[in-house]
């Protein structure tokens, strides 16, 4: 749990371990939540728990509570870098007023919170190991075979 700007700046950049972040703060909110968004938020501390209690050894999990303009957002960085964000708020337009809408992208979670387990014991990232378990580099590295 950080306290701090400061913190949270010397703790990215001092740290050897990949690191996931949860940025959680209720109390930034202008509109009302949609009916499900309380169960949300609750859900992705849930996994943020859960994700920590299971890589602790291998990966360095902050809770950052001391707000921002957003309420709920994933962060993932290797070697000081942020490598990744899942966003997990949305303002919903409704007939009579704006609504806050808490989502929980799990999958999407998972596949990042594995995905910075490629920056574990490493001095920089392996460019071939990272090109091949990007959608993108799955894509490109498909070989063509002409006849």
């Amino acid at each position: 749990l950080i306290t701090s700007a400061k913190e949270e700046a010397h703790l990215i950049n001092t740290t050897t371990k990949p690191i996931v972040k949860l940025l959680i703060n209720r109390h930034n909110n202008k509109y009302s939540y949609t009916s499900t968004s309380d169960d949300n938020l609750l859900k992705n501390l849930e996994l943020f728990d859960k994700l920590s209690l299971r890589f602790s050894g291998r990966v360095l999990f902050i809770k950052d509570v001391i707000g921002s303009n957003e309420i709920c957002c994933w962060s993932f960085y290797g070697h000081g870098k942020k490598v990744a964000e899942v966003c997990c708020t949305s303002i919903v337009y409704a007939t009579d007023k704006k609504h806050t809408k808490v989502e929980f992208p799990e999958a999407r979670i998972y596949e990042e919170t594995l995905n910075i387990l490629l920056y574990e014991n490493r001095t920089g990232p392996d460019m071939e190991l990272m090109q091949a378990t990007s959608t993108r580099g799955a894509v490109s590295m498909t070989s063509h075979n002409s006849d």
